[in-house]
């Protein structure tokens, strides 16, 4: 599977695209569109529904009306509410369009990439509780529930230390033979690098 990264220009939040069919996380749509043009592009992956994971979605499924977004209930519901995926207190208002393209996932669920990859859904609550890391063989998209190097943030509503630290632990048991792809920027290399 080849996966790019894009260093969103809002808090250096990333979003991935997986060769060329989906997208993980949603920030800047501009630098999205030439690694997905002329692809058979599917749809969203979304780790969890803060502001700075979500605020290209309405652009690009504007610009590709097929595509899906799959999610986990609590962040279905921070795509309908402002308030709950925080832009509200950015200044920037931000409510998902096209609720119908939502589709839920819970825990285990796998989503078929193409060419015999799966991705699986892995509940990774801490930071919030709608947090999914995404699986694959050799890859792991972790959102905010891992950013190597950087302590989980909890402090924001409905964040939990505790859980945080059992979704780390989770994290640690899955990361053998598999790079992690956070939800932020960190040093060159170190999504290459081990944090346990």
């Amino acid at each position: 599977m080849m996966v790019s990264q894009v260093v969103n220009s809002f808090f250096s939040s990333c979003a991935y695209v997986l060769d060329g069919k989906y997208v993980v996380d949603c920030g800047d749509v501009g630098p999205l569109l030439p690694l997905i043009k002329g692809r058979d592009f599917k749809g969203v992956l979304l780790t969890h529904g803060h502001f700075d994971h979500i605020y290209g979605l309405n652009e690009l499924c504007a610009a590709h009306p097929e595509a899906k977004v799959y999610c986990s209930p609590w962040t279905r519901r921070q795509l309908l509410d402002e308030k709950l995926n925080i832009s509200f207190y950015h200044e920037m208002p931000f409510v998902f369009a096209y609720p119908e393209r939502v589709v839920l996932v819970a825990d285990g669920d796998q989503i078929d990439l193409g060419d015999g990859t799966m991705i699986t859904a892995v509940c990774t609550p801490g930071h919030h509780p709608g947090c999914i890391t995404w699986m694959t063989d050799d890859a792991l998209f972790t959102g905010d529930a891992c950013i190597p190097g950087v302590k989980v943030v909890t402090k924001l509503p409905l964040g939990d230390r505790k859980v945080a630290a059992q979704s780390l632990a989770l994290i640690e048991s899955l990361a053998t033979g598999r790079t992690i792809y956070p939800g932020h920027s960190v040093e060159a290399g170190a999504i290459n690098q081990s944090i346990f």
